[in-house]
């Protein structure tokens, strides 16, 4: 898979991430209760990660820096 640039607002880019981790909560929580949900642990995984990277991106554009694991 390749890799793509885009230019986003600093609004834009959190309006994006919490669309995202809304989603993210529903297809972790909620799904998995609806009748015929299939569970597919690797796509969650790469939806986290996805998540994470647009966070990333928007913490550091906003000058906060990332928490020592």
């Amino acid at each position: 898979m390749g890799n793509i640039s885009v230019e986003f607002s600093l609004e834009q880019l959190q309006a994006i991430v919490v669309l995202a981790n809304n989603q993210l909560f529903r297809v972790k929580y909620i799904d998995p209760k609806m009748p015929g949900h299939v569970n597919r642990p690797e796509q969650l995984e790469i939806f986290k990660e996805a998540v994470q990277i647009v966070e990333a991106a928007l913490n550091k554009a906003k000058g906060i820096k990332a928490r020592s694991a």
